[in-house]
Protein backbone atom coordinates (compact mmCIF):
# COMPACT_ATOMS: atom_id res chain seq x y z
CA UNK A 1 0.00 0.00 0.00
CA UNK A 2 1.49 3.21 -0.30
CA UNK A 3 0.71 7.28 0.80
CA UNK A 4 -1.99 7.98 -1.59
CA UNK A 5 -3.98 4.73 -0.58
CA UNK A 6 -3.56 4.99 2.54
CA UNK A 7 -5.03 8.25 2.58
CA UNK A 8 -7.71 7.35 0.14
CA UNK A 9 -9.54 3.88 0.67
CA UNK A 10 -12.33 2.73 2.53
CA UNK A 11 -11.24 -0.99 2.91
CA UNK A 12 -9.53 -0.70 7.07
CA UNK A 13 -8.68 -4.41 6.75
CA UNK A 14 -6.34 -3.68 3.78
CA UNK A 15 -5.22 -0.50 6.37
CA UNK A 16 -4.63 -2.90 8.83
CA UNK A 17 -2.82 -5.99 6.88
CA UNK A 18 -0.24 -3.31 5.43
CA UNK A 19 0.66 -2.11 9.10
CA UNK A 20 0.47 -6.15 10.67
CA UNK A 21 1.92 -8.39 8.25
CA UNK A 22 0.57 -11.84 8.34
CA UNK A 23 3.28 -13.79 10.64
CA UNK A 24 3.86 -17.31 10.47
CA UNK A 25 2.11 -19.16 12.76
CA UNK A 26 4.06 -19.12 16.52
CA UNK A 27 5.82 -16.08 15.44
CA UNK A 28 3.04 -13.39 16.06
CA UNK A 29 4.32 -10.18 17.57
CA UNK A 30 2.77 -8.95 20.79
CA UNK A 31 0.07 -6.77 20.82
CA UNK A 32 0.84 -3.10 20.82
CA UNK A 33 -1.18 0.42 21.95
CA UNK A 34 -2.29 1.45 18.52
CA UNK A 35 -4.12 -2.21 17.64
CA UNK A 36 -6.11 -1.95 20.65
CA UNK A 37 -7.45 1.09 20.74
CA UNK A 38 -8.24 1.33 17.00
CA UNK A 39 -10.51 -1.88 17.87
CA UNK A 40 -11.60 -0.69 21.10
CA UNK A 41 -13.13 3.08 18.56
CA UNK A 42 -14.72 0.69 16.47
CA UNK A 43 -16.35 -0.80 19.57
CA UNK A 44 -17.31 2.42 20.86
CA UNK A 45 -19.07 3.73 17.31
CA UNK A 46 -20.66 0.37 17.78
CA UNK A 47 -21.79 1.01 21.54
CA UNK A 48 -25.64 1.17 21.12
CA UNK A 49 -25.01 -2.24 20.24
CA UNK A 50 -23.28 -3.89 22.93
CA UNK A 51 -24.86 -5.87 25.85
CA UNK A 52 -24.04 -4.71 29.15
CA UNK A 53 -21.04 -7.12 29.57
CA UNK A 54 -19.69 -5.92 26.46
CA UNK A 55 -19.29 -2.44 27.15
CA UNK A 56 -17.93 -3.22 30.97
CA UNK A 57 -14.93 -5.02 29.14
CA UNK A 58 -14.48 -2.07 26.46
CA UNK A 59 -14.38 0.37 29.95
CA UNK A 60 -11.99 -2.01 31.54
CA UNK A 61 -10.14 -2.94 28.25
CA UNK A 62 -9.44 1.00 27.87
CA UNK A 63 -8.02 1.50 30.84
CA UNK A 64 -5.62 -1.30 30.39
CA UNK A 65 -4.53 0.32 27.22
CA UNK A 66 -3.09 3.39 28.45
CA UNK A 67 -1.04 1.51 31.32
CA UNK A 68 -0.19 -2.55 30.09
CA UNK A 69 2.80 -2.90 32.14
CA UNK A 70 1.40 -1.58 35.32
CA UNK A 71 -2.23 -3.27 34.32
CA UNK A 72 -1.53 -6.49 33.32
CA UNK A 73 -3.17 -7.94 36.65
CA UNK A 74 -5.91 -6.55 35.46
CA UNK A 75 -5.82 -7.85 31.89
CA UNK A 76 -5.69 -11.04 33.11
CA UNK A 77 -8.41 -11.11 35.41
CA UNK A 78 -10.90 -10.22 32.92
CA UNK A 79 -9.84 -12.19 29.92
CA UNK A 80 -11.26 -15.27 30.02
CA UNK A 81 -14.43 -13.49 30.60
CA UNK A 82 -13.67 -11.59 27.18
CA UNK A 83 -12.77 -14.85 25.65
CA UNK A 84 -16.20 -16.57 26.80
CA UNK A 85 -17.99 -14.18 24.64
CA UNK A 86 -16.25 -15.85 21.33
CA UNK A 87 -17.49 -18.92 22.70
CA UNK A 88 -21.08 -18.05 23.05
CA UNK A 89 -24.13 -17.16 19.86
CA UNK A 90 -24.63 -13.63 21.79
CA UNK A 91 -27.93 -16.04 23.32
CA UNK A 92 -29.51 -13.92 26.44
CA UNK A 93 -29.00 -16.36 28.92
CA UNK A 94 -25.16 -16.30 28.06
CA UNK A 95 -24.52 -12.90 28.00
CA UNK A 96 -26.02 -12.98 31.71
CA UNK A 97 -23.70 -15.73 32.86
CA UNK A 98 -20.57 -13.85 32.04
CA UNK A 99 -22.09 -10.77 33.29
CA UNK A 100 -22.41 -12.26 36.54
CA UNK A 101 -18.78 -14.36 36.16
CA UNK A 102 -17.35 -10.46 35.50
CA UNK A 103 -19.26 -9.13 38.27
CA UNK A 104 -17.84 -12.09 40.77
CA UNK A 105 -14.55 -10.47 39.74
CA UNK A 106 -15.12 -7.14 41.47
CA UNK A 107 -12.31 -7.36 44.25
CA UNK A 108 -10.19 -8.54 41.85
CA UNK A 109 -10.67 -5.56 39.48
CA UNK A 110 -10.65 -3.20 42.20
CA UNK A 111 -7.07 -4.61 43.75
CA UNK A 112 -5.80 -4.53 39.90
CA UNK A 113 -6.77 -0.76 39.77
CA UNK A 114 -5.31 0.09 42.92
CA UNK A 115 -2.27 1.55 41.50
CA UNK A 116 -3.95 3.59 38.75
CA UNK A 117 -4.65 6.66 38.90
CA UNK A 118 -8.06 8.54 39.80
CA UNK A 119 -8.95 9.03 36.14
CA UNK A 120 -8.10 5.72 35.27
CA UNK A 121 -10.00 4.00 37.77
CA UNK A 122 -13.37 5.92 36.99
CA UNK A 123 -12.78 5.13 33.15
CA UNK A 124 -12.77 1.61 33.76
CA UNK A 125 -15.77 1.60 36.03
CA UNK A 126 -17.83 3.75 33.72
CA UNK A 127 -19.55 1.89 31.30
CA UNK A 128 -22.93 1.72 32.41
CA UNK A 129 -24.46 4.19 30.70
CA UNK A 130 -26.83 5.03 27.19
CA UNK A 131 -29.83 3.38 26.67
CA UNK A 132 -29.74 -0.15 27.05
CA UNK A 133 -28.20 -2.02 23.79
CA UNK A 134 -30.32 -2.45 20.42
CA UNK A 135 -30.96 -5.63 19.43
CA UNK A 136 -28.58 -7.50 16.75
CA UNK A 137 -28.49 -9.72 14.60
CA UNK A 138 -26.90 -13.32 15.47
CA UNK A 139 -24.85 -12.88 12.33
CA UNK A 140 -23.47 -9.87 13.67
CA UNK A 141 -22.38 -11.29 16.69
CA UNK A 142 -18.73 -13.04 16.25
CA UNK A 143 -18.10 -9.63 14.88
CA UNK A 144 -19.03 -7.81 18.13
CA UNK A 145 -17.40 -10.57 20.41
CA UNK A 146 -14.31 -10.20 18.11
CA UNK A 147 -13.76 -6.18 19.14
CA UNK A 148 -14.39 -6.89 22.57
CA UNK A 149 -12.59 -9.48 22.75
CA UNK A 150 -9.14 -8.76 20.81
CA UNK A 151 -7.93 -5.89 22.81
CA UNK A 152 -7.59 -8.18 25.26
CA UNK A 153 -5.15 -10.42 23.48
CA UNK A 154 -1.55 -10.23 24.03
CA UNK A 155 -0.18 -10.82 20.37
CA UNK A 156 -1.42 -8.79 17.42
CA UNK A 157 -4.82 -9.60 17.17
CA UNK A 158 -6.50 -11.12 13.40
CA UNK A 159 -8.10 -8.52 12.23
CA UNK A 160 -10.41 -10.39 9.86
CA UNK A 161 -11.91 -11.93 12.75
CA UNK A 162 -13.89 -8.40 12.84
CA UNK A 163 -16.71 -8.61 9.87
CA UNK A 164 -16.09 -5.92 7.46
CA UNK A 165 -19.09 -4.01 8.77
CA UNK A 166 -17.45 -2.98 11.97
CA UNK A 167 -14.18 -1.60 10.38
CA UNK A 168 -13.64 1.81 9.81
CA UNK A 169 -11.23 3.34 7.71
CA UNK A 170 -10.99 6.98 9.57
CA UNK A 171 -10.61 5.52 12.90
CA UNK A 172 -7.65 3.59 11.30
CA UNK A 173 -6.26 7.07 10.06
CA UNK A 174 -6.93 8.31 12.93
CA UNK A 175 -5.36 6.01 15.46
CA UNK A 176 -2.33 5.43 13.14
CA UNK A 177 -1.92 8.83 11.40
CA UNK A 178 -0.36 8.69 7.96
CA UNK A 179 2.96 6.41 8.65
CA UNK A 180 3.75 6.92 5.31
CA UNK A 181 4.51 10.86 6.50
CA UNK A 182 4.53 10.82 10.04
CA UNK A 183 3.71 14.69 11.12
CA UNK A 184 6.34 15.49 13.00
CA UNK A 185 6.07 16.82 16.87
CA UNK A 186 8.27 18.45 19.12
CA UNK A 187 8.55 18.02 22.83
CA UNK A 188 8.84 21.52 23.36
CA UNK A 189 5.27 21.74 22.36
CA UNK A 190 4.12 19.20 25.50
CA UNK A 191 3.88 22.58 27.92
CA UNK A 192 1.66 22.34 30.87
CA UNK A 193 -1.66 23.30 29.00
CA UNK A 194 -1.49 21.59 25.92
CA UNK A 195 -1.14 18.34 28.10
CA UNK A 196 -3.68 19.03 30.15
CA UNK A 197 -5.84 20.25 27.91
CA UNK A 198 -5.04 16.67 25.94
CA UNK A 199 -5.66 14.74 29.21
CA UNK A 200 -9.11 16.38 29.72
CA UNK A 201 -10.13 15.36 26.32
CA UNK A 202 -8.52 11.52 26.60
CA UNK A 203 -10.48 11.16 30.14
CA UNK A 204 -14.06 12.64 29.27
CA UNK A 205 -14.18 12.00 25.00
CA UNK A 206 -14.33 15.51 25.13
CA UNK A 207 -13.32 15.47 21.36
CA UNK A 208 -15.65 18.98 20.69
CA UNK A 209 -12.60 20.71 22.47
CA UNK A 210 -9.93 19.40 20.17
CA UNK A 211 -10.08 22.95 18.80
CA UNK A 212 -8.63 24.69 22.07
CA UNK A 213 -5.98 21.74 22.10
CA UNK A 214 -4.76 23.07 18.49
CA UNK A 215 -4.61 26.38 20.03
CA UNK A 216 -2.92 25.32 23.19
CA UNK A 217 -0.45 23.44 20.59
CA UNK A 218 0.27 26.66 18.66
CA UNK A 219 0.65 28.54 21.67
CA UNK A 220 3.84 26.36 22.80
CA UNK A 221 5.00 26.88 19.93
CA UNK A 222 3.48 23.79 17.22
CA UNK A 223 3.75 25.07 13.02
CA UNK A 224 2.99 21.73 12.19
CA UNK A 225 -0.09 22.21 9.85
CA UNK A 226 -1.29 18.61 9.98
CA UNK A 227 -1.31 18.47 13.83
CA UNK A 228 -3.58 21.58 13.93
CA UNK A 229 -5.95 21.29 11.04
CA UNK A 230 -6.25 17.71 12.56
CA UNK A 231 -7.23 18.61 15.75
CA UNK A 232 -9.30 21.73 14.01
CA UNK A 233 -11.24 19.65 11.57
CA UNK A 234 -14.65 19.00 13.22
CA UNK A 235 -15.67 16.61 10.67
CA UNK A 236 -12.90 14.78 12.01
CA UNK A 237 -13.86 11.16 13.48
CA UNK A 238 -11.96 11.72 16.86
CA UNK A 239 -11.75 8.46 19.38
CA UNK A 240 -9.54 7.75 22.43
CA UNK A 241 -6.40 6.92 20.60
CA UNK A 242 -5.99 9.63 18.56
CA UNK A 243 -2.32 9.85 17.16
CA UNK A 244 -2.49 13.54 18.01
CA UNK A 245 -3.63 13.06 21.40
CA UNK A 246 -1.53 10.35 22.21
CA UNK A 247 1.36 12.26 21.20
CA UNK A 248 0.62 15.62 23.24
CA UNK A 249 0.13 13.01 26.67
CA UNK A 250 2.82 10.86 26.03
CA UNK A 251 0.95 7.61 25.37
CA UNK A 252 2.49 4.90 23.31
Amino acid sequence: MDEQTWLTTIDARAMLAARHPARSHGSADPQTRRPRMYLLACARRAWGRLPAVCRALVALAETYADAPDQLEPLRAAVAPVAEGLLHCDGAEGDLRALFSELMQLTDRVHEALAGATPAARANALDWDRGPPAEPFAPADWRGLAALVYLPFDTHTPTFAWVSRRFHSARLVREVYGNPYRPAPFDESWRSTDAVGVARRIHEARDFGAMPVLADALQEAGCDCDETLAHCRDLSQCHARGCWVLDRVIGLK
